[in-house]
């Protein structure tokens, strides 16, 4: 009977303001540049072989050549460049202004006020006490979150805080992996962490996401400090996910996300 040999495997993946990562590679740009949010969900290539690329400006390597037509995912502008995801392949990119149209959304009608002319009493309320809301976690989640501190407070960094939403999605996609057999940061079903993050309300101005597939936490934490750029480093993230299921291919699959509010 043959037995399946037991791999740990690590991949990490960052998207900002000025940075465009085609799964694990990153690459900076020109800060000066204005990062602008774009109200529009979508876009269309308006020209043929166009080149989707890792940076704004076309000394960025290409990723791979968009057709016309093509409907890509927007994200962002960084002067005249589109921060885009081609959900066909799972790249995060970059496409010139000049080859893409985006796609503008209808802007919602506004309702006519109803004119009341009973007047209504202001009764102004005391000011309630809330306490603060305490987070289910698993010995598991609360064990990474302890090391991964750890490791930042060595590094000068302020620690991390779990946020419930980002728990939520993390343990989704840990379990949608084990699940369906796979390791990427793009789900079938949820898409990029980004596209997941959007779907289900959870709001950031930057996030990432660690992957790791390991039968030892303390090891598949190294393998994550072992990457160059990696995300636990990152001074700009303040809160996390920790997502940890057991896993027949690697003893235990992980997943980290990171974001800024």
């Amino acid at each position: 009977m043959k037995t399946r040999k037991k791999t740990a495997i690590v991949l990490s993946i960052m998207v900002s303001a000025f940075t465009f990562l085609p799964v694990s590679l990153q690459y900076r740009v020109d800060a000066s540049q204005a990062y602008q949010q774009v109200a529009s969900a979508a876009g269309t290539v308006t020209a043929q072989d166009v080149h989707l690329r890792t940076g704004p400006n076309t000394k960025f390597e290409s990723l791979c050549k968009l057709k016309k037509g093509q409907k890509l995912t927007v994200m962002g502008k960084l002067g005249d460049w589109y921060a885009v995801y081609d959900s066909g392949n799972g790249n995060v990119g970059a496409v010139s202004s000049k080859y893409f149209k985006v796609t503008q959304q209808k802007k919602a009608e506004a309702k006519p006020k109803q004119t009341e002319t009973a007047k209504k009493t202001v009764k102004t309320a005391a000011p309630k006490t809330v306490a603060a809301k305490v987070i289910d976690v698993s010995p598991d989640e609360k064990n990474m979150l302890d090391m991964v501190n750890k490791a930042r407070k060595e590094e000068g960094l302020s620690p991390l805080v779990f946020d419930e939403g980002l728990l939520e999605l993390a343990r989704m996609k840990a379990t949608d992996m084990k699940n369906n057999n796979y390791f990427s940061h793009t789900s079938s079903y949820y898409g990029t962490p980004f596209d997941m993050m959007k779907k289900y309300g959870v709001k950031f101005s930057v996030a990432g996401e660690n992957l790791a597939g390991n039968q030892s936490m303390e090891k598949a934490l190294t393998a994550w400090l072992k990457e160059s750029g990696n995300n636990l480093y990152n001074k700009d993230f303040t809160h996390t996910g920790i997502g940890v299921v057991e896993s027949p291919t690697y003893g235990k699959l992980f997943v980290e996300m990171f974001m800024k509010k």
